[in-house]
């Protein structure tokens, strides 16, 4: 039973680096509690594809032979490399909205990439702003840093 635990964690383990590096550099709130392993799982489809179609690749390329020497050290290290770049690749998308855009040109949706409204305002929109203080106060400059949520975090005013 050790042995099946630690194949199935192995085959899932690129799955959830991937979605690990997606979320530690997208400012995306923390998933619902059932959303992580299935984003893990989506991930570990994508990477496990990935790394098949890459191998077939060699094979057609360089021969079966090349193939033969490919062992389980090489395939992890494989998945891993793999499941480092779609993290990074997913992160890319949704902080630049980039696939968002392309989905709305083609009228399939109105949402952004981004997790709220302001933040994708303030991210497209380079401009000075005015923050009312709950004390009357403004204050007056260009917005640095910025909370997701304008319910919790803090500006970083230039």
């Amino acid at each position: 039973m050790g042995a099946e635990v630690l194949a199935v964690l192995e085959y899932v383990l690129p799955g959830l680096l991937a979605a690990w590096v997606f979320h530690a550099f997208t400012s995306y709130p923390k998933p619902e509690q059932w959303e992580p392993p299935v984003q893990a799982l989506i991930f570990t489809l994508l990477v496990q594809g990935l790394s098949t179609t890459l191998r077939l690749i060699v094979e057609c390329k360089l021969g079966v032979a090349a193939t033969k020497s490919w062992s389980d050290g090489v395939s992890t290290t494989i998945n891993a490399v793999l499941a480092l770049l779609l993290g990074f690749v997913f992160a890319y998308f949704a902080n630049t909205d980039k696939f968002h855009a392309l989905v709305r040109k083609a009228r399939i949706s109105k949402e952004t990439s981004y997790p709220s409204e302001w933040f994708g305002e303030f991210s497209q929109n380079i401009t000075y702003v005015v923050l009312h203080l709950i004390d009357g106060r403004r204050v007056y400059g260009w917005p640095k840093e910025w909370p997701s949520n304008r319910q919790t975090g803090h500006f970083t005013i230039q």
